[in-house]
C-alpha cells in the first residue's frame, strides 16, 4: 500500500485481527515495519498531510457518521501480485464506504486507479504478506487458513499519515454511527 513519501490513507484498523496476523506481517509484510498496523484500505493514496484541513476532516466525520459499525469476519485467504491477503465478509459495507469516499474525492482513486481493470482481484482486503514467491505463499496460506475465521468489530474510519521518512502514524479517527439496541419488546 504505502510508498515512502508524505502521503495519507483512509483505513479500517482491526486490532483484534492484528493480534493474530502480526507475526506473519512482521516477517512477510514490509509495511508493518513502517508502523501501519493490520488494516483494510478504504482509500490510498489520499491527500498529502499538508492538504488535510478542517473541511476534509469534517467531510470524513460526516461520511463515517452515516455508516453503521461493521462486524467483519475474515474467513478466506487470497493471493495477488506476490501477496497474501484476507478478505473481509461482508465486503459490501466496505465497498459502500469506499464509494462514498471516492465520490467525495473523485480525483483520488483507490491505489491511484492502478487496478481499475482488476477490481475483483484487489477488492477489500487485509494484506498479510508481500513479495514472496508462489511456494512460500502456498505454505503461508495453509498456515494462515488454520487460524481462520477471525472476527472483529470496526467502529471507526481511521486516517493514517506517512512522514517523509516513510513512517506511518494514526492522525485521526471518525466514529461510525452506533447501532441501535432493541429492548425486550423489540423496540429501540
Amino acid at each position: 500500500m504505502p510508498e515512502r513519501n508524505a502521503a495519507s490513507a483512509l483505513v479500517l484498523l482491526v486490532p483484534d485481527v492484528e493480534q493474530v496476523v502480526e507475526p506473519w506481517r512482521e516477517r512477510y509484510d514490509p509495511r508493518a515495519a513502517e508502523g501501519i498496523p493490520a488494516h483494510v484500505t478504504v482509500l490510498y493514496p489520499w491527500l498529502t498531510p499538508a492538504e488535510i484541513g478542517p473541511t476534509e476532516l469534517a467531510s470524513l466525520a460526516e461520511i463515517a457518521a452515516a455508516r453503521p459499525v461493521l462486524d467483519l469476519v475474515f474467513d478466506r485467504v487470497g493471493q495477488f501480485h506476490r501477496g497474501l491477503w484476507l478478505a473481509p465478509d461482508p465486503a459490501e459495507p466496505v465497498l459502500r464506504l469506499i464509494d462514498a469516499v471516492t465520490t467525495r474525492w473523485p480525483d483520488h482513486l483507490p491505489y491511484g486507479g492502478a487496478y481499475l481493470d482488476d477490481a475483483d482481484d484487489v477488492g477489500p482486503h487485509l494484506t498479510v504478506a508481500l513479495g514472496q514467491g508462489p511456494d512460500e505463499l502456498r505454505a503461508l496460506a495453509q498456515e494462515v487458513t488454520g487460524r481462520l475465521p477471525l472476527t472483529t468489530r470496526v467502529d471507526r474510519l481511521d486516517l493514517v499519515v506517512c512522514d517523509d521518512d516513510g513512517n506511518w502514524s494514526l492522525r485521526d479517527s471518525f466514529a461510525f454511527a452506533a447501532r441501535a439496541t432493541t429492548g425486550a419488546a423489540g423496540t429501540p
